[in-house]
């Protein structure tokens, strides 16, 4: 008689932050509840609150798995040894498609997020830091093929990201998040002039 193997451990915070992504899907965070959240969840209050010390703070982590997400997404396209050009127009497509078809959380994302104050900022801004450091370490990878180029400056990463980010909250702003995918050519001749200027300079 073999033993029987014993249930995997559910985890409830990983459970929590889904919960409040669904109920995102069909309201708005200011008409969340906690107990909204525990509702979807099937978890009691208590288990929330030893997950998190508050909605605000659930929805900090559910802002980071978005972002985690994402940046594994178009990490897992890329393809460091492939034409760079082609590689920026798939990424650049898969990116905007993974944001588009999740509008209500995008919304939370780029919106919501910084109305909780200093703890809101503070995570948008790692989370930017955080797809600059990506796009900084692209550069450095074609910089093993090509000795000349400049090494993309964490200053210019920030201010390439925050462009893009601009051109999706105006999107957002104009309740256009449907056409996200459409922004595609403006973000790549953007990030591709900006990269360009990282070439070597004839003399």
């Amino acid at each position: 008689m073999h033993p029987s193997s014993s249930p995997e451990p559910v985890d409830h915070r990983a459970r929590l932050i889904d919960a409040l992504a669904a109920t995102l899907a069909h309201q708005s965070y200011a008409d969340t509840t906690i107990a909204d959240v525990v509702a979807r969840a099937h978890v009691s209050k208590r288990t929330f609150y030893e997950q998190f010390s508050s909605k605000d703070a659930c929805l900090v982590a559910l802002c980071e798995t978005l972002s985690q997400r994402t940046l594994g997404l178009i990490a897992e396209g890329f393809d460091p040894s492939a034409d760079w050009v082609e590689q920026l127009g798939h990424v650049t497509r898969a990116y905007l498609a993974s944001l588009q078809a999740q509008p209500a959380l995008i919304r939370t994302l780029f919106i919501e997020l910084l109305g909780i104050g200093p703890a809101g900022l503070a995570t948008r801004r790692q989370i930017q830091q955080r797809f600059a450091a990506f796009l900084q370490m692209q550069v450095e990878l074609s910089r093993a093929k090509e000795p000349g180029k400049r090494a993309l400056s964490p200053e210019l990463a920030m201010a390439v990201v925050g462009g893009i980010n601009e051109l999706i909250l105006n999107a957002i702003e104009q309740d256009q998040v449907h056409q996200l995918t459409e922004l595609a050519p403006t973000v790549i001749a953007f990030v591709q002039a900006v990269l360009t200027s990282l070439n070597p300079q004839p003399d």
